[in-house]
C-alpha cells in the first residue's frame, strides 16, 4: 500500500563513476519518468465502487458511486458527506448505476450540477437507458432535478452506457452515449447510441450544431461512430475536446472530437469481436476519422484528462488516461495532435483507475475502484526548486576517470605535491582554465552538460581537499 508516502530518499553514498543514484522510494514507475520527489497519499479508503470525481472549487469535490450514491468531499477537513435527492437509479447489474458528475462553469454562483445514470423500464426492470439530468445542490440536498437526455428506446444490454460529461470554454455541455452493445446504432443518425452530443446548459440545442440541416441525423448529435466512451476532457489551452473509448477485443481509442466527424465504429476498428471475428472492413476507410492513439492489447481505457499545472511542469500538456484492466495511468506526450510517446505509471497501486482529475494547485487526484481516492503531489516549491548539486558525485561521474588514474598526465586527487602549482593560482584563474581547458585537460573537463556553477563546485571540491 502506498498511502502516506513522504518522499523518496536516495543513497547515502555515491555510486561508482558513471552509475546513476539508485532510486529507493515506493514509486519506481514515477522514478522511471525522472520524477523522484513526488509524494502519494490516500485521502479516502473503503469506498464502495466509486465511479467519478469532479472539482467544484478548490476545496469541494463531488464523488459518485455506481451503486447510486453521490457525495461531497471537503478537502480541508477530509469529510465525505452524502447528498440526498437523486432520482431512482438502476444498479447492481454490470455497468448499471450512477455514472459521471459535472459542475456547471458558474457553479459557485448557481450551484448547478449534471450527472449521468442508468434507468430501467418500469414494467420488467430488464431494459435500460442512459439518462443525463441536472440539479441544484443546496446544502446536502438536490433540488430542481431535471432530465435533459434519455436514450430511446431502452435496450437489453446492462453495459456500454457511456455517460461522460464535459463543459467546453463556451459553456456548452458534451455528452457521450455508448453503443449499448448494438454496434449498428453508432452509425444510425436517429439513434443517440454511439454518439457524442452537444447541448446548451438547459438541454436545448446550440444554433451551430453540425447536423441541424440534416433531417436524417438528430440535431443533438455532434459526432458519431464511437463505441463506449467513458471519458471526455476539454482542454481550454488548445480548445480541444478529447475522448477515450473502450474498444472490443483490443483497440481502445483516444480521439480528438470534431464537429460532424465520424469515428468509424463499427465500420473500422483496431479490435476484434469477442469471438475473435473481424469487425467491419478493417482499420481505415476514407471519410472516417482515425484515433490519435490506440491501445492494442486493450488496457480498458476509461477516464481522460490533460495535465495543466505548476506541480509537475514536466507533464504540461500531456494526456493522462486511466486503465481499468491495465491497472495503471497511461501518460501520452502530445505534440499538437501527434503522440510522441506513451508511458505507464502508478502500476504499484494495483487497482482499476476509475477517474483522474487535476486540482487547481497542480496535484493529481486519482480514483481507484477498490483502493479509494488518492493524491499525487509534490511538496510546496519542490517542482520549481533545483535539488542541491552534489559536487562529489559530479567528480565521480566526470572527473575521476583522469584524476583517479593519472590519464592524460592529470594530477591524482590526494597527491598534494602534484597540485602545488594549481593551488598557488587565484581561484578565479583556475575556474577560467577549467572552462577553457589547459594543458592536457580538455575544455570544461569534457563535462559540457555542467553549468559554470557546477564546474566551480566540482573544482572547489577537488582543490579544497588538497589544502
Amino acid at each position: 500500500m502506498l498511502a502516506g508516502s513522504e518522499g523518496f530518499p536516495g543513497k547515502s553514498t555515491a555510486p561508482p563513476p558513471g552509475v546513476p543514484v539508485e532510486y529507493q522510494g515506493p514509486l519506481p514507475s514515477m522514478a522511471a519518468l525522472n520524477i523522484r520527489n513526488a509524494r502519494f497519499e490516500t485521502l479516502l479508503a473503503d469506498l464502495d465502487e466509486p465511479w467519478a470525481i469532479e472539482f467544484c472549487g478548490r476545496d469541494e469535490l463531488l464523488l459518485t458511486q455506481i451503486r447510486g450514491r453521490l457525495n461531497r468531499y471537503r478537502m480541508s477537513t477530509r469529510e465525505l458527506i452524502p447528498i440526498r435527492g437523486l432520482p431512482k437509479i438502476e444498479s447492481g447489474k454490470e455497468q448499471t448505476g450512477l455514472l459521471d458528475i459535472e459542475c456547471h462553469p458558474d457553479f459557485p454562483e448557481n450551484r448547478k450540477i449534471y450527472f449521468s445514470y442508468v434507468r430501467s423500464d418500469a414494467e420488467t426492470g430488464r431494459f435500460y437507458q442512459t439518462v443525463i439530468a441536472s440539479a441544484v445542490l443546496i446544502g446536502q440536498e438536490l433540488a430542481d432535478v431535471r432530465e435533459l437526455v434519455a436514450s430511446h428506446p431502452q435496450g437489453w444490454s446492462p453495459a456500454n452506457f457511456g455517460g461522460a460529461l464535459e463543459f467546453d470554454g463556451d459553456g456548452l455541455l458534451f455528452i457521450s452515449i455508448g453503443d449499448r452493445s448494438d454496434h449498428i446504432f453508432a452509425q444510425e443518425g436517429q439513434r443517440l447510441e454511439g454518439k457524442i452530443l452537444r447541448l446548451k446548459d438547459d438541454g436545448s440545442v446550440p444554433e451551430d450544431n453540425p447536423f441541424l440541416d440534416d433531417h436524417e441525423i438528430d440535431d443533438r448529435i455532434y459526432a458519431l461512430g464511437v463505441r463506449n466512451p467513458q471519458g471526455l476532457h476539454y482542454d481550454q489551452v488548445t480548445d480541444t475536446l478529447l475522448e477515450v473509448e473502450h474498444g472490443p477485443l483490443g483497440g481502445d481509442e483516444i480521439n480528438i472530437i470534431l464537429a460532424g466527424a465520424n469515428y468509424g465504429w463499427p465500420t473500422i476498428t483496431y479490435g476484434l469481436n469477442y469471438t475473435t471475428e473481424k469487425i467491419g472492413v478493417g482499420t481505415h476507410m476514407e471519410g472516417l476519422r482515425q484515433p490519435i492513439w490506440y491501445y492494442l492489447p486493450s488496457i480498458a481505457a476509461s477516464p481522460i484528462t490533460v495535465y495543466r499545472g505548476a506541480m509537475f511542469p514536466e507533464w504540461e500538456g500531456d494526456v493522462l488516461i486511466g486503465a481499468l484492466k491495465g491497472q495503471h495511468v497511461s501518460k501520452l506526450d502530445l505534440d499538437g495532435i501527434q503522440v510522441r510517446s506513451e508511458h505507464a505509471f502508478l502500476s504499484e497501486l494495483g487497482d482499476r483507475i476509475r477517474d483522474i482529475k487535476v486540482h487547481p494547485d497542480g496535484s493529481i487526484y486519482i480514483l481507484g475502484q477498490t483502493t479509494g481516492l488518492h493524491r499525487l503531489y509534490r511538496a510546496e516549491n519542490q517542482a520549481s526548486e533545483t535539488p542541491p548539486f552534489d559536487a562529489q558525485l559530479g567528480y565521480d561521474l566526470f572527473c575521476s576517470g583522469c584524476h583517479d588514474t593519472g590519464a592524460a598526465s592529470a594530477p591524482l586527487l590526494g597527491d598534494r605535491a602534484a597540485w602545488f602549482e594549481v593551488l598557488k593560482r587565484p581561484r578565479d584563474v583556475v575556474y577560467r582554465r577549467v572552462f577553457a581547458g589547459a594543458g592536457g585537460m580538455p575544455e570544461r573537463g569534457l563535462c559540457h552538460i555542467c553549468s559554470d556553477e557546477q564546474l566551480k563546485a566540482i573544482t572547489d571540491y577537488m582543490l579544497d581537499g588538497e589544502q
